[in-house]
């Protein structure tokens, strides 16, 4: 029921709150490292191609508009992350 800019100017903690009950008990786990570093490079760095290993990750609305590379065992296979993916995995 949110437009995207309204979940764009959310924080994480109001973001994860509206997320089904397997993707909170996630984010109250915590990240793994890797998903954490992932999410640094995404913040951080301006690529062409952000690449990852982490199929699990759920999309969050920072992800909008980038390109990510996600490794299917054999090559990255490259995703333009739309606003329609936001709350899904990666994977």
């Amino acid at each position: 029921g949110k437009t995207f800019e309204e979940l764009k100017n959310m924080s994480l903690e109001e973001f994860v709150s509206l997320l089904p009950s397997r993707l909170r008990r996630k984010f109250r786990r915590g990240l793994t490292e890797q998903e954490k570093i992932f999410l640094k490079n995404i913040r951080t760095k301006k690529k062409q191609v952000y690449r990852t290993h982490c199929r699990d990750m759920v999309v969050l609305p920072e992800f909008v508009g980038k390109k990510i590379g996600i490794y299917n065992g054999k090559e990255f296979v490259v995703v333009y992350i739309t606003p329609e993916m936001i709350g899904r995995r990666l994977g």
